[in-house]
């Protein structure tokens, strides 16, 4: 795939998910209610489509880059931003989630929320995480540890090497 089909298929998944994200926030706000807000908020303002779609991009960004986990680099399976990890799965990543932040980290060097170098370090310490990661025939797990790199199983009967 050549890069303009890549900006092309990236355009169109962004363009979903900011008519999604649209949809949802109509019919949050298309809701009538009888008791009286005792805390009014502010009439939500007009936002431009190119402002809509800079903030979805920019916020779906953020949650991948904040959210990574430190050691790896990679998506965190669950993020939780108050810190309390009640599984303690904190350092737990996962490969599929971290493809859509592989992709979140390309928009955001092209839309400039960080800098090409800060980019790339962060894909360097991925594939360098990656490389010594555990493997079931080259292919890496659902669930990864991302402090070790060994595979985290879905349960006590499973080895972890699943694809999902």
């Amino acid at each position: 795939m050549n890069l303009t089909d890549f900006r092309t298929k990236t355009s169109v998944l962004l363009a979903i998910l900011t008519i999604a994200l649209f949809v949802v926030s109509c019919t949050n706000t298309a809701k009538q209610t009888t008791v009286p807000d005792p805390d009014p908020q502010p009439e939500p303002q007009e936002i431009s489509e190119d402002s809509l779609f800079t903030l979805v991009q920019e916020r779906t960004f953020q949650y991948f880059w904040d959210g990574a986990e430190p050691n790896s680099g990679m998506a965190r399976e669950r993020y939780h931003v108050d810190g309390n990890y009640p599984q303690n799965d904190k350092h737990i990543v996962t490969s599929g989630g971290s493809g859509f932040g592989i992709i979140a980290i390309l928009v955001g060097m092209e839309r400039n929320f960080i800098s090409y170098n800060d980019g790339i370090q962060r894909l360097e310490r991925i594939v360098d995480f990656l490389e010594t990661a555990d493997r079931f025939h080259g292919v890496w797990p659902h669930w990864l540890n991302g402090e070790t790199g060994q595979v985290k199983p879905f349960s006590q009967r499973d080895d972890g090497g699943d694809l999902v």
